[in-house]
């Protein structure tokens, strides 16, 4: 069924502007299609519009993270047909809705000795967790809830390697105390990071062999001491 959308869409270009703007853009589509969909024919109407198009490809709709593949009628059943698109990161914008996700790919470093190459597509597909967190913007250090929630999947599949990798996301600067619930900027909505979350914490304070100050202090706020 074909629907009509009104859209605001995110316009900039770090090369040529000074700030963002929003360009109205009314359209109709199958609802049938995708948001990947969606963008496509606001490209083909103005040649100069960027878009994310690869595996993993997100974008922020009515502030909320989402990925590209999902269906339009799901988008309007939830959004309606008034629509907010943004980048998943306006500050890391390069050209209109794609970003420079150059910090995300880095914090795949961290942790690239204890997996195997093969496991980094996994790791890309927690792209909508790190950039949802407002913890992104505010500490440069933040290794970010994408890995976090990328460590949970690999400490199960390399369990030898599991306090190694724990090790990495305990550190008070950077680490997994500095996560904020963020469960309701994410499309469709659910609670497994914070489960995940819930479970590396605990997983930290109970593996003896992790060791620095701000860990032993949480060990001993956990125990009421």
């Amino acid at each position: 069924m074909e629907c009509k959308f009104v859209l605001e869409v995110f316009r900039f270009d770090c090369k040529t502007d000074y700030l963002p703007y929003y360009k109205k853009i009314v359209l109709t589509i199958d609802t049938k299609k995708t948001v990947t969909d969606l963008l496509a024919i606001i490209k083909d109407d103005d040649k100069s519009f960027c878009y994310p198009a690869k595996k993993n490809a997100a974008i922020k709709i009515n502030g909320k993270l989402l990925f590209t593949d999902e269906k339009l009628e799901n988008i309007r059943e939830f959004f309606g047909q008034k629509l907010q698109l943004d980048p998943i990161n306006s500050k890391r914008s390069v050209k209109d809705l794609s970003i420079n996700k150059e910090d995300f790919d880095k914090k795949f470093d961290l942790v690239d000795a204890f997996v195997k190459a093969k496991d980094k597509k996994v790791y890309k597909s927690y792209i909508r967790e790190y950039y949802a967190s407002p913890i992104v913007n505010m500490e440069e250090d933040f290794i970010g809830d994408g890995l976090f929630s990328f460590v949970y999947d690999m400490i199960i599949k390399y369990p030898k390697r599991r306090t190694k990798m724990l090790e990495t996301i305990s550190k008070k600067e950077s680490g997994v105390w500095l996560h904020v619930d963020m469960s309701n900027k994410l499309y469709p909505f659910n609670n497994e990071l914070e489960r995940k979350i819930t479970y590396l914490r605990h997983a930290i304070l109970n593996d003896k062999s992790i060791v620095n100050d701000f860990v032993n202090l949480q060990r001993n706020l956990s125990r009421g001491v």
